[in-house]
């Protein structure tokens, strides 16, 4: 997936298919746009940033029936 963007108008137009991408490469009037993103690499040993999901509490009813 790729997105460019017209010189002339400033619109951005995104394409998906590897030819279409390819063609629009050789337009002088468009410029890619999603070049810069840089590829991370996957690190097993990274910190994680994201806060771990915790068990929403329960709701409390109406306690159990005790038989005298």
């Amino acid at each position: 997936m790729a997105t460019f963007r017209c010189l002339q108008s400033g619109n951005t137009v995104t394409f998906t298919l590897q030819h279409d991408i390819d063609s629009m490469r050789g337009h002088s009037g468009y410029v890619r746009v999603d070049e810069e993103e840089p590829q991370k690499e996957f690190d097993p040993n990274a910190q994680r940033s994201d806060t771990p999901l915790t068990a929403p509490p329960r709701p409390r009813g109406r306690p159990r029936r005790v038989d005298i």
